[in-house]
């Protein structure tokens, strides 16, 4: 790609975004940006009598306290729509799949093969004890040693039965990286990208974690889940890669991001140093899980990702949700950090680090809170999202079909995890907040460059764009911002290849009519996707397209620039090749009524 500068333009869209599915309101509109507050980097604690985004807000059917958080699902609902849900592949047609970048050819095809002896899922009996997930760095000498005894005896098996761990490693793959189609579509089957993500791994892990259990004899056996969303847990668990003779060890991890190296949520291989201390970046974290939930509450699709159907490529057009870009960090920094970049940082080998599990089960674990945060209503309506299925082998050698609807209650599948604090779900928690690490000259005001649109063709995500975006509606009421959220798009993510690629997203106000300040602002989210591939040969890539959707009600709010007309959007390149179609913002009406 061409080098271009940075600039910052007023930008309009040139695609046009189908608000068919959303009834919108809109109206254009001005203030000063606020940097963030300083303050202790340390006050991680959510007790006492902070109030916290669990509480009753604007968001009038959030939960008023973190009492029962962990209580009984309920489910009720009905399904509209016409159904094309995506179904389970043929698994008689399954073929060489494809990682790319040093390892194209992978043979993750399962050792079975007959549909016939496919059965309907049946939730086990509620007679069966409730696993317990507790926090992978807090488990007592006993469940750790059932857990190293577990993955001992997976590891033991023929590699050709279902139940070894190399055959539950290859079930990532074969449900990533194109080994099987879609039923009647010459499209692969892919489970990330969309509103499948969440539900495909929680059955994943379900089945893993019962045959983990079935090995050992042990009913109330659970996955241990990586706690990374509490600062303690912000390392990779120690139990993992202390002992090199255990059967948590893996060799494939990046060895410059073992314990103390504290993660970072915004996270994208060695693209750039680290300015923050461990208490900053910790503070750092918090602020972005707390980001998350509070934007994502009102609707469901920015958490989850969006709405794919049975004939659809997650990837054209289609935004991930925005814990599973969250959730990508956490990959890229326990793999390998240079191509192929095998197990945690690939999705075809992902499997085969037993930490990938205990991540998904605190992904699965967000998840879980998020249904209990929004009452357990469903999370979406439709019957193609709640119809969509999928095939697992599961605990008594069975190969079964499940839907999204039944893994709706965890409970129902007999698990739940233990109760721990939530130390970003403080509501307050952008007061504490940490500015990024000072020692940069000043320097002098940047003056706006107006132009009318992005252009017709994508541009360069070489270094930062900054852009001048127009609101639809400023100073809103808090009537408008229950009814609808605004969101910021950037559309046309182009990627011409299959490597890693990450960018970070920021908004500021600008200080007057024609200037704005070299300050980024406050980050918005980001954009990080996997080493991802696949195709069915070389001859076959195609750049693939994106999009971005973030909820930004809250942020306006957090830096003081609810009453602004336009706002800065930069987008800040981290690492890979991209090129970005235009950015825009849009008012899309919540669920909460609905």
């Amino acid at each position: 790609m061409s080098s271009s500068l940075s600039f910052l333009a007023t930008i309009a869209s040139p695609f046009h975004h189908d608000h068919s599915r959303y009834p919108r309101k809109a109206t254009p509109a001005s203030t000063h940006f606020s940097p963030l507050a300083s303050g202790n980097a340390s006050a991680y604690d959510n007790g006492g009598d902070k109030e916290s985004i669990l509480r009753l807000d604007r968001r009038n059917v959030l939960i008023s306290t973190l009492g029962g958080l962990y209580g009984a699902a309920t489910l009720g609902h009905e399904n509209t729509a016409v159904a094309s849900p995506v179904q389970p592949p043929d698994i008689s047609k399954c073929h060489t799949a494809h990682a790319g970048q040093g390892a194209e050819n992978v043979q993750c095809c399962p050792p079975y093969t007959d549909p016939s002896k496919i059965v309907d899922f049946k939730f086990p009996p509620p007679s069966m004890p409730l696993r317990t997930r507790k926090p992978a760095h807090l488990l007592d000498a006993d469940d750790l040693a059932k857990y190293k005894e577990a993955y001992s005896r997976m590891k033991a098996l023929d590699p050709s039965d279902p139940w070894s761990f190399e055959q539950q490693a290859k079930v990532h793959c074969q449900y990533c990286n194109g080994a099987y189609d879609q039923v009647g579509f010459n499209v692969p089957v892919q489970v990330h990208f969309s509103w499948i993500f969440l539900p495909w791994h929680r059955f994943y892990l379900h089945f893993h974690e019962r045959i983990l259990g079935k090995l050992i004899g042990d009913e109330t056996f659970a996955l241990p889940f990586w706690n990374w969303d509490s600062p303690d847990g912000m390392t990779m668990p120690s139990i993992f890669v202390n002992d090199k003779t255990s059967s948590l060890y893996n060799k494939r991890r990046d060895p410059d991001n073992l314990p103390p190296t504290v993660l970072d949520y915004q996270y994208s291989l060695k693209s750039s140093g680290n300015p923050y201390t461990d208490e900053e970046l910790k503070m750092k974290n918090l602020y972005e899980m707390n980001k998350t939930f509070k934007e994502s509450l009102p609707l469901p699709e920015l958490f989850l990702g969006d709405p794919v159907k049975a004939g659809e490529e997650p990837s054209a057009g289609k935004t991930m949700g925005r814990l599973e870009s969250i959730h990508n960090a956490m990959h890229q920094f326990v793999g390998t950090p240079e191509a192929p970049f095998r197990d945690m940082g690939n999705f075809y080998s992902a499997g085969y680090d037993p930490l990938f599990y205990s991540h998904h089960s605190n992904v699965d674990r967000m998840w879980h809170i998020y249904r209990q945060m929004r009452g357990n209503k469903v999370d979406l309506n439709d019957k193609d999202w709640l119809n969509a299925s999928f095939l697992f082998y599961d605990d008594n050698r069975q190969l079964v079909r499940v839907k999204v609807e039944d893994s709706l209650n965890p409970q129902k599948l007999r698990y739940t995890y233990e109760d721990v604090e939530l130390p970003w779900a403080d509501r307050n928690i952008k007061k504490k907040v940490v500015k990024p690490p000072s020692g940069a000259k000043p320097r002098s005001r940047i003056a706006l460059v107006q132009v009318s649109e992005f252009g017709p063709d994508p541009r360069p995500l070489d270094s930062t764009i900054r852009a001048l975006v127009q609101r639809p509606k400023k100073s809103r009421t808090k009537s408008e911002k229950d009814d609808e959220v605004e969101v910021l798009f950037i559309d046309g993510i182009e990627i011409p290849h299959n490597g890693p690629v990450a960018f970070e997203v920021y908004v500021a106000a600008p200080y007057g009519g024609d200037f704005v300040g070299p300050d980024l602002g406050e980050s918005a989210g980001s954009f990080l996707k996997l080493p991802h591939f696949h195709i069915r040969s070389s001859e076959d890539a195609q750049t693939k397209k994106f999009s971005l959707k973030l909820g930004i009600s809250n942020l306006l709010e957090d830096i003081d620039a609810e009453g602004s007309e336009k706002v800065v959007v930069s987008l800040v390149p981290k690492v890979g090749e991209v090129a970005i179609g235009g950015i825009h913002i849009d008012l899309i009406k919540t669920d909460w009524t609905a």
